[in-house]
């Protein structure tokens, strides 16, 4: 796996160990890149469920100032710190191991919020849903915060009323949908 653009791009790197991840296609990622291409410079950047951090990385690479990692597999989480090294990108990221939906709460109470999130969980689970709403509840979002889920066709992730939902595009087995956090205001 290779960064795409930006500062790393053409840089390589690493997996986590075992089959516990499911590493985003670079056609999946140059399409998500594509979609938000002008709303990364300076974004600060939540890849949950972040595997190798390569969604989060790509992030940082093409101008993020920031992001925080999160992923539950002790082999994802140390590959991510070990790509955020090589690339030199420690001091941009913030990597945590544990439930990313219980991260979500801890995030707010620190008074964090994200302009990008990247949502990449087991596809056949209802964590990516779960997150959503979390994500909403905890008020970690800022106005117009953008959320890109990659799903199944069978699992597509349920959405608030407070975003606007784009069609989820098809990339071989995968989706990927992006919605629009719109706050208060659309209720």
């Amino acid at each position: 796996m290779r960064v795409i653009a930006g500062l790393a791009k053409g840089r390589e790197i690493t997996a986590p160990k075992g089959m516990n991840t499911r590493p985003t296609l670079a056609k999946v990622k140059e399409a998500i890149f594509g979609m938000i291409q002008f709303d990364i410079e300076g974004a600060s950047v939540l890849d949950l469920f972040s595997g190798s951090g390569g969604l989060g990385i790509e992030a940082i690479s093409r101008g993020a100032e920031r992001a925080v990692f999160c992923d539950c597999d002790r082999s994802a989480y140390n590959a991510v710190k070990t790509n955020l090294k090589k690339l030199g990108f420690e001091d941009r990221a913030d990597v945590r191991f544990g439930d990313s939906i219980a991260l979500i709460g801890s995030l707010a109470l620190e008074g964090k919020r994200f302009g990008i999130v990247l949502l990449d969980p087991p596809y056949e689970t209802d964590l990516e849903s779960r997150a959503i709403k979390a994500l909403d509840e905890r008020g970690v979002l800022e106005p117009g915060a953008i959320l890109i889920c990659e799903h199944s066709q069978k699992n597509p992730p349920a959405f608030t009323d407070r975003f606007s939902v784009r069609k989820p595009k098809k990339y071989g087995d995968s989706y990927v949908t992006l919605a629009v956090y719109e706050g208060e205001e659309k209720a």
